[in-house]
């Protein structure tokens, strides 16, 4: 009786960041799930079945959805309830992922368009905002190269600062994290 105790103990926690509400890091939380349902022998439940494929029994499945359900928000929880197949879940997962970057592109690409350095205090906020923003646009698909970050932060200091811009740009920067 010890052993189940301990057994839903282990498996009550958490074995890799949940699944965030607004999807920015399911790239990195889709690969975990992968990572855990292989070494458990169960990622077939979610890959593309295959011809042949043995039905899952009813004690995996709902093993394979506990997995799941116990990764993502709790917000995504209560979307996803009455979702009882894994295979089904981790589609609809992946089609909420597409629906969330649709959303957040405009936005982004918005926010790309009004970045100016020279709307900050410190350097260092604008690198802050310079890397949320790009995280972002990669979620998207649309990561700025650091060619353009560069070329972004020059073109929008102030012109006080012309010597420096020409200093910078006469350098030939082509990493973002040199030119700072």
């Amino acid at each position: 009786m010890a052993t189940k105790e301990s057994d839903a103990q282990i498996s009550s926690k958490k074995e890799f960041t949940e699944l965030a509400l607004d999807g920015h890091n399911f790239p990195t939380w889709a690969m975990d799930l992968k990572v855990s349902l292989l070494l458990r022998g169960m990622y077939k439940a979610i890959d593309t079945p295959k011809q042949g494929d043995a039905p899952l029994s009813e004690p995996s499945k709902y093993h394979i959805l506990y997995i799941i359900r116990n990764h993502i928000h709790t917000d995504l929880k209560a979307e996803y309830l009455m979702e009882e197949d894994p295979r089904a879940l981790w589609l609809a997962l992946q089609q909420w992922h597409e629906k969330q970057k649709a959303v957040i592109l405009p936005e982004a690409t918005d926010e790309w368009n009004h970045l100016r350095i020279q709307d900050f205090k410190s350097v260092n906020e604008y690198n802050h905002a310079m890397h949320k923003l790009s995280s972002k646009l990669k979620f998207c698909k649309k990561e700025p190269s650091d060619v353009e970050k560069i070329k972004k932060t020059l073109s929008t200091m102030l012109p006080p600062q012309m010597i420096l811009q020409q200093q910078y740009r006469e350098r030939g920067f082509t990493v973002y994290s040199d030119l700072n």
